[in-house]
């Protein structure tokens, strides 16, 4: 037993330190001592051992291994700390590139994942970081690279990864405003752009399914079967185009689509059931119809073509030809009869039609079987023709009826000799006959109409002269009837017969006119001339007075004069005394004509200040306030001559019109611009962020300002239209600021109770690992201050960087403790350091001081060196030792100028360690050396 425990490998020593030291000694390479330390590392249940042997194995894949397999938190942490150094660090030999790279992909520490993916080597590979960002998951960090790298390969496949979510529309508009890389903010702002288009899809493929079903319903009333046929087929591919897009709708609104679709085509489909024997039975007509149009035309050539023949050589026609004639028209029968029998029996207009083609096919016939006779009869008809040309047409209106019982007998010779050969005749003498007869026919016509004319002239005019007597306007009957007695001898005797009792009736009537017209006039004249006395006597207005006197004037010539020597008397005072009376309104209206003339002056200065405007090199405005002024001077002026009136107003309308078509091209090109404005302000609703919209709405403004005016009607319009648009997009960033500030009261509450977090965190830590967890968030938080208003913003920095002072002050205290406690330590190990005495357990001290304890004592005058650390810290003297200390202090200055250079602290304590153990006579110095490093 002894022995084993005298032979037994240091590694397996229940002594830690023991453990340690062999670890030292073993060979990494050596495949049996690599075991060892493969076991120390892994299976030792010191940490202290299990590190050592990770130290001296220097593998990262151990590390690795250990960082996520280890129960001890200290080694998990120093392990954790080795990987994340080797990979977060930007150049370092112990992994290859791709190492590293294979090694990152393995990682499932997401914590760690975050680091490395903000590493810029990691950046500089597209693949790797997107392969990383979906194993994390986190958008906030994908948003953090995307924002921040300078790897476009790497912006453009995390835009290709992203989906349409608010998040990411606005971390593209976010990116589009910051990023100075042209081709990654073009290719986002077309990602933006097809989100903005995917999104108005459901929307306009719903209407568009809605037009089109309604088109198709449409379809179920229609009468036309070619046109429900073929929109049917159209509308049927369009709903396919769009079924497309269902997979972008509700399950429940696709439904409803689908349902109403399958009702619909089923109701056209119905439609298109019943229209369809309506169809055939046209289309049947249809054929019907250009069979006979067809066979017509044949029958029509063949027969235009004989008639051709006969028209220009029917004396020349052989027997031959005549038999093919024949032939042909024989068979153009046969072909029309046939059609005839296939015809329905309900198309009586087609029978009558093919029967009256078929009737002049053997009309034809008929004249080719009896040639001979054709050709005697048609020189007959030749002869008559000449003779009917000869005669002059009828001019005189005693001439009507007989020159119409002569037209009627050429008619009778013409119809005897043309008898059923009309159609055969040539085309030049039924041309001949047709003119001659039209001449003849009309000419007696506008005879008869002349003398129609006439007699009805006679006929009105007598029943006019009976109601002009019975009215009692006896001049005007008297007038008439002179005219009439004209007209009525020019009338025929049977014409005069005819109203013969109504011109006798009113010939009587005259007469007795005649002979009542001295009884009437002689009292009714001098009554007239005391009326017209008493308007000289006490004139009325100019207005009342000319009326008065045209009154008076009427009613003297309604009197009419008898032609006798006192008639004439009172003729003449009459002329006098009326010309008296109206010598007043002479005056005025002579006065009224000077008027006219004046206005006529000042109506030609117009139209010249007008042509001077049209010359005058002045802008459109001043153009067209001096335009204002004219046209109201030319209002305000008063009536001319109307004979001149017309003339001045076109000679005025001629130079006005230029000069307001020159205006108006003025404000209509005004209009269009401030038109263009207005859509341009109308779209900036639209734009983002609203502050550049407001800006560029400024800027619009200011280009307003600049157009001049657009019209009346259009300026006032425009403006309101310009205006409205403008208060549109302010009111959208009063409400944006609103809302604006309401999140950022929300952000600046989250972040201050991010901010008492941290404080909370700091005051609870207690140990030097949780003061530096404490603060861990805190740079994310400071972060998000760059947002905030620069009031709150320097008060939450203020209290973030006082608590980071706090952690640097209670870092600070823990160090100081903690090497103070290592101080207690080391100098509790020396004074168990005794001569004879079991060497102390150092393995906790520090390494140089454990090579003071642990190798051959060295030579050193701990005395001196005593008083060196005294001196050096300041620390007092024996008394018995000031001399010797005042030597010392001449020795280390003398050091210090000679070398530059001062001893530490720490330095002469590992010196005084080399000493060795401890006798009795180090005891004192030990207490000494204590007070220098433990307070």
């Amino acid at each position: 037993m002894i022995f084993k425990r005298l032979f037994r490998a240091k590694h397996l020593s229940p002594d830690p330190l023991v453990r340690i030291e062999a670890i030292e000694t073993l060979n990494n390479q050596a495949s049996e001592q690599k075991s060892i330390l493969h076991e120390l590392a892994f299976n030792d249940a010191e940490p202290k051992v299990s590190l050592a042997a990770l130290h001296k194995l220097d593998s990262f894949v151990l590390w690795y291994k250990m960082s996520e397999i280890a129960k001890n938190e200290l080694v998990r942490r120093k392990s954790v700390q080795y990987v994340e150094t080797v990979l977060l660090s930007e150049d370092n030999t112990i992994l290859t590139a791709s190492q590293r790279r294979n090694v990152v992909l393995e990682v499932k520490d997401n914590a760690l994942l975050e680091k490395i993916i903000l590493q810029p080597w990691v950046q500089n590979d597209a693949e790797l970081v997107i392969t990383l960002l979906a194993k994390v998951d986190r958008p906030l960090l994908r948003d953090k690279v995307f924002l921040n790298t300078q790897n476009e390969t790497l912006q453009f496949e995390i835009l290709s990864s992203l989906k349409d979510v608010a998040s990411n529309r606005k971390l593209l508009n976010k990116f589009i405003k910051k990023t100075p890389t042209l081709a990654v903010k073009s290719k986002a702002k077309e990602l933006l752009s097809l989100w903005l288009k995917l999104e108005k899809i459901p929307v306009e493929t719903e209407q568009k399914v809605t037009m089109l079903l309604s088109c198709l319903l449409a379809l179920k009333d229609s009468q036309d079967f070619e046109y429900v046929q073929i929109r049917q087929q159209e509308l049927n591919q369009e709903y396919t185009n769009l079924a497309v897009n269902f997979d972008k709708l509700n399950e429940t609104k696709v439904s409803e689509i689908q349902q109403k679709y399958i009702d619909i085509s089923s109701k056209v489909d119905r439609n298109f059931e019943m229209l369809k024997p309506v169809w055939m039975a046209q289309q049947a007509k249809l054929e019907l119809k250009s069979a006979v149009d067809t066979i017509t035309a044949d029958v029509e050539r063949h027969l235009q073509a004989i008639s051709t023949e006969l028209d220009t050589r029917i004396s020349e026609i052989s027997s031959g030809e005549v038999d093919s004639f024949k032939q042909t028209l024989r068979q153009s029968s046969s072909a029309v009869q046939d059609l005839i029998s296939q015809a329905p029996a309900d198309e009586q207009k087609k029978h009558k039609q093919l029967e009256s083609l078929n009737n002049r096919v053997n009309s034809t016939l008929n004249t080719l079987s009896h040639l001979p006779e054709f050709q005697v009869k048609i020189h007959a008809v030749r002869v008559m023709l000449e003779q009917f040309e000869g005669l002059a047409l009828p001019s005189d209106s005693s001439q009507v009826d007989a020159s119409q019982e002569h037209l009627n007998d050429v008619n009778q010779k013409w119809r005897a000799l043309n008898g059923g050969n009309h159609s055969q005749l040539p085309n030049e003498l039924i041309v001949r006959w047709n003119k001659q007869s039209k001449s003849w026919g009309k000419a007696i016509a506008d005879l008869r109409t002349e003398l129609s004319s006439e007699l009805n002239r006679c006929r009105n005019k007598l029943k006019s002269i009976d109601s002009l007597v019975r009215q009692g306007k006896f001049k005007a009957a008297m007038g008439l009837y002179r005219k009439v007695t004209v007209w009525f001898d020019r009338l025929n005797e049977k014409q005069q017969a005819q109203l013969h009792k109504t011109y006798s009736d009113v010939q009587q009537q005259i007469e007795n006119l005649k002979d009542w017209q001295d009884y009437i006039c002689a009292p009714r004249k001098p009554a007239l001339l005391k009326e017209v006395d008493r308007l000289i006597a006490n004139p009325l207005n100019i207005g009342a007075q000319a009326k008065a006197i045209k009154v008076l004037r009427s009613q003297w010539n309604s009197l009419g004069k008898t032609e006798t020597e006192s008639d004439q008397v009172f003729n003449d005072a009459f002329e006098v005394a009326i010309e008296a009376a109206f010598s007043p309104c002479r005056e005025h209206y002579d006065e009224q004509q000077k008027q006219r003339e004046a206005n006529l002056q000042l109506k030609m200065q117009v139209l010249a200040d007008l042509k001077g405007l049209s010359k005058a090199d002045s802008s459109i405005m001043e153009l067209a306030k001096k335009l204002r002024h004219v046209q109201q001077t030319w209002r305000n002026i008063g009536e001319v001559d109307f004979k001149l009136r017309k003339e001045l107003y076109e000679k005025y309308q001629t130079l006005v019109a230029p000069l307001k078509l020159k205006i108006s091209e003025f404000h209509n090109d005004n209009a269009k611009q401030k038109q263009t404005l207005l859509n341009q302000a109308r779209l900036l609703i639209e734009l983002e962020p609203i502050t550049e919209a407001i800006e560029q709405a400024k800027k619009l403004q200011e280009k307003w300002k600049s157009i001049e005016h657009a019209g009346r009607k259009a300026e006032a319009d425009l403006w309101q239209a310009f205006r409205q648009a403008n208060d549109n997009l302010f009111t959208k960033r009063a409400e944006l600021n609103q809302q604006h500030k309401l999140e950022v009261k929300e952000q600046i509450k989250q972040l201050k109770l991010k901010v008492s977090t941290l404080k909370s965190n700091l005051t609870e830590a207690k140990g030097k690992a949780e003061l530096i967890l404490a603060l861990q968030d805190a740079p994310a938080v400071r972060e998000s201050l760059t947002s905030l208003p620069s009031s709150i913003r320097n008060e939450l920095e203020s209290e973030i960087n006082g608590l980071f002072e706090n952690q640097k002050k209670k870092l600070s205290e823990l160090t100081k403790n903690e090497k103070s406690k290592e101080y207690v330590r080391l100098f509790e190990a020396l004074r168990c350091w005794e001569q004879g005495a079991n060497k102390p357990d150092v393995t906790d001290l520090r390494k140089n001081w454990q090579s003071g304890f642990t190798k051959a004592p060295a030579l050193a005058d701990r005395d001196e060196i005593t008083l060196k650390m005294e001196v050096i810290a300041d620390k007092p003297s024996p008394v018995s030792e000031q001399s010797k200390r005042k030597q010392v202090q001449m020795e280390l200055m003398a050091h210090r100028l000679q070398t530059g250079d001062s001893l530490e602290l720490n330095t002469l304590l590992v010196d005084w360690i080399k000493g060795g153990e401890l006798s009795e006579t180090d005891k004192p110095l030990l207490e000494r050396v204590e007070r220098v490093f433990v307070s």
